[in-house]
């Protein structure tokens, strides 16, 4: 039950990484157009709200607390870290075995707080 905890909070970090890595050339645009607002974390705040909301089932309010959260964590791991994560990730391990995941995990838990964290393990199971 841990592992899938971990899984779950590494897979919000790695979703909102993923939109931004795989979006269409629309999407590409907001981020490009995000990019350049006066407010960065905002303008990518809210193409993630825009992103995430499409099919989920979640309410505005809880994707709207996803986005910021995961943004807010997404914004405290270093160039160092995301390689780390990569190279987990090619090494076909998963990288929540890593202390600094693991700890950006638990923030993400206390930021998301149980019945948010719960509704996306709900999310979570479900998919295939």
């Amino acid at each position: 039950m841990k592992n899938l905890k971990s899984n779950i909070m590494v897979s919000a970090i790695m979703s909102v990484a993923a939109l931004f890595a795989t979006t269409t050339h629309a999407n590409n645009d907001k981020l490009q157009q995000a990019y350049k607002s006066t407010n960065v974390k905002a303008a990518i705040t809210n193409v993630c709200k825009e992103e995430f909301g499409k099919g989920t089932g979640l309410s505005t309010a809880d994707i709207s607390k996803y986005c910021t959260c995961s943004i807010k964590i997404q914004g405290t791991t270093t160039k160092e870290q995301e390689w780390e994560i990569q190279s987990t990730i090619n090494q076909k391990k998963s990288p929540a075995t890593l202390a600094f995941v693991q700890k950006q995990n638990k923030d993400l838990q206390a930021c998301f707080g149980p019945q948010l964290t719960n509704k996306l393990k709900t999310l979570a199971s479900k998919k295939p």
